[in-house]
């Protein structure tokens, strides 16, 4: 039997939410640390890892940087264990590598890295520079030979070769990057503007830009679909005032025309975004509404409002056979 369940950690209300993906009920909601930003599922051990990135505050105006990834056990929804990363701080983006059985956490300490946690060992083994104290997002090739960082209001994304734990190169972002994502294949990677209403398009082959996408307004966050469409979001606000009630949307790109497919208006403040796996359903958390938009991509509307919890930041769609 498979549970499909949709999980979202909720940086000002300090939760973790996890809701049945068919019909939307409360399976769990975990209290954590001040505050949790990103969350990924380790597969292997069904767990997941919750970064607790600032006690208070968001990444241009924030308290002191947290130390600590938060482990949830998917079975009983408690957690289990408390990873503290310290020295390294200000854990944002991470992936597994289930090839190495590492856990890569993006953080702001160290003059900007990419710690590593041995998984098997529970504890740190060293870190990859990044060359900027902002990188914020994270995205590896399929064959983890290679990652990359979103570093903000850096002018490149840094590339990292994983396998020799190294920065192996800068692709040039003049106007700062946000987040961004590999493509199934390994081809490309997507990476949004952090200053400009732009889409970027790198040939993961020569980390080279081909091509870019013009957008209706400045991106933010960006997930790619398995049916082939890049999802990204727009909060309509002046900078990162997160305390205006402006609806927010999200764009839906075609990745191999680069043809908008449709824009969809969604909650204010519109962060993280996953998608089912035959893509028929779209997830966008809403910060600033503390809900979660189901957008139906058959029909290209919002069919449903799920409640969540203040400062809704990432989510993750979980198939979860038992």
């Amino acid at each position: 039997m498979t549970r499909n369940v949709v999980v979202t950690c909720n940086q000002l209300g300090h939760s973790v939410i996890a809701v049945d993906a068919d019909d939307y009920t409360e399976i769990a909601r975990i209290p954590t640390l001040p505050e949790p930003h990103m969350v990924v599922f380790d597969e292997r051990r069904r767990k997941l890892y919750v970064a607790i990135t600032y006690r208070d505050g968001f990444y241009d105006v924030h308290g002191d940087r947290g130390t600590e990834i938060t482990v949830i056990d998917v079975d009983s929804w408690r957690i289990t264990g408390v990873l503290d990363i310290a020295p390294y701080a200000g854990p944002h983006d991470m992936f597994v590598d289930p090839v190495r059985d590492l856990l890569h956490i993006a953080c702001e300490s160290h003059g900007g890295c990419v710690a590593l946690v041995d998984l098997t060992e529970q504890r740190l083994v060293g870190h990859i520079e990044t060359d900027t104290a902002g990188p914020h997002w994270i995205a590896a090739l399929p064959d983890h030979t290679k990652a990359y960082t979103g570093n903000k209001e850096a002018t490149f994304v840094s590339v990292l070769d994983l396998g020799q734990r190294a920065m192996a190169g800068k692709i040039p972002m003049p106007n700062g990057s946000e987040d961004l994502e590999v493509s199934a294949d390994g081809r490309f990677l997507f990476a949004n503007d952090r200053d400009r209403p732009l889409l970027h398009i790198i040939d993961t082959a020569t980390d080279t830009e081909i091509d870019v996408v013009e957008l209706p307004d400045n991106p933010h966050r960006i997930h790619l679909t398995n049916t082939g469409l890049a999802v990204v979001s727009h909060f309509h606000l002046e900078k990162w005032r997160f305390d205006q009630s402006t609806p927010g949307s999200v764009s839906v790109i075609d990745t191999t025309t680069r043809a908008h497919v449709a824009h969809v208006e969604v909650g204010p403040g519109p962060l993280g975004i996953t998608s089912d796996p035959d893509g028929s359903r779209i997830f966008v958390d809403n910060a600033s509404a503390a809900t979660m938009s189901v957008i139906n991509t058959s029909t290209w509307q919002v069919d449903r409002t799920v409640p969540m919890d203040r400062g809704a930041h990432d989510v993750v769609y979980l198939r979860l056979s038992d």
